[in-house]
């Protein structure tokens, strides 16, 4: 049981893997701009959609990546304190971006609601 477990995860480890170090592959060979985990999801969605991939075969792994999905923010929240200076510097701006561009937003896309409601 034991090793059927392991042998299961083991799979789905290297599925995973696979598709990172695809993609990575085909952003080096031909030199794209699009960052190679995206690129691996984007490969793996594919794999999944197609039925070439069950999701049975990564679920060993995939589901207690995606409980302690919390845990890969950490050493991003790390490098945003690096640059408190910065963000100090420059708070006035990024409190003005993040008022104004969701307030537009959110007037536009109330407007165009309005808009298609009249049509009825």
């Amino acid at each position: 049981m034991v090793v059927k477990q392991t042998c299961q995860i083991s799979l789905a480890f290297l599925l995973l893997v696979s598709c990172l170090y695809s993609a990575k592959f085909i952003v080096a060979l031909f030199d794209l701009t699009i960052p190679s985990p995206l690129l691996a999801m984007l490969i793996l969605i594919g794999l999944l959609y197609f039925n070439v991939i069950q999701p049975t075969r990564i679920a060993p792994v995939a589901i207690p990546t995606l409980k302690y999905m919390a845990l890969f923010f950490v050493p991003a929240g790390v490098g945003i304190l690096q640059y408190t200076a910065l963000l100090a510097q420059n708070s006035y701006l990024l409190l003005c971006v993040l008022i104004i561009v969701p307030t537009v937003g959110l007037i536009c896309v109330g407007y165009i609601a309005s808009q298609g409601t009249h049509r009825d």
